[in-house]
């Protein structure tokens, strides 16, 4: 483990944690962090290094027990809001095999429609690469074996955006390869629904609340600030 400043801990580990809406935090159950330098992977497994490994390495791994989860977060030579972000996203892996069946159809109903309605952006790469692979499939609705590894690498990266920007203001990157404004608010809606924010956190400002008319006014959605995707 790594001896953290006031600040480091902060960032990495507290104030994302305060974010965690607890229905997710509950769904979890107990949940044990450890900031270690490097996590290498080996062909054993994964394995804590003090020294950088010259191999493949890890920004985060976990040991689920019977009592608690173990999240170990590789932290040198990250940035400390990019280790608070790889806990948001760990959270997310973890909640996902814990997921309701009608939490799982409302997700798929989303989906449904954006795919309908032809969007082909996405939140973030791995789930634009995943969709891509997905939207190649003829006819896609068909395909559960393609259709499911995309659901759940959408749904966990809209999960760690929804924490992330319940944590903190965001920007939001626009363009082609990019979710929409309008479907990025549907989906925070529907995981604000599923599991509202705590006390003292909000997805969006009060004055924005409903949903806007136009891309424009969706573009100013909460405090949120767009930014031109390349």
């Amino acid at each position: 483990m790594l001896t953290l400043t006031p600040a480091e801990e902060r960032t990495m580990v507290r104030e994302p944690a305060q974010a965690v809406p607890a229905g997710i935090a509950k769904r979890i159950g107990p949940l044990r962090v450890l900031m270690v330098p490097y996590i290498a992977c080996v062909e054993s497994g994964d394995v804590v290094c003090p020294a950088k490994p010259k191999g493949e390495t890890h920004t985060a791994a976990w040991v689920e027990t019977s009592e608690r989860t173990n999240l170990l977060l590789a932290c040198r030579e990250v940035d400390a809001h990019d280790t608070g972000f790889e806990f948001l996203a760990s959270v997310a892996e973890l909640l996902r095999p814990r997921l309701t069946s009608s939490e799982l159809t409302a997700y798929d109903e989303l989906l449904d429609e954006e795919l309908r309605h032809g969007v082909r952006g996405e939140i973030d790469e791995e789930s634009l690469t995943a969709k891509q692979a997905l939207l190649t499939i003829r006819p896609w609705r068909r395909s559960r074996l393609q259709y499911e590894p995309y659901r759940d690498i959408s749904l966990v990266s809209t999960v760690a955006e929804y924490v992330h920007g319940l944590w903190h203001d965001v920007q939001i990157r626009v363009g082609p390869e990019h979710l929409p404004l309008q479907q990025l608010r549907r989906r925070m809606i529907l995981m604000s629904n599923l599991f509202p924010p705590n006390p003292g956190y909000a997805v969006f400002a009060k004055d924005l609340e409903e949903e806007p008319k136009t891309e424009e006014g969706a573009a100013q959605t909460g405090n949120q600030k767009p930014e031109t995707g390349k």
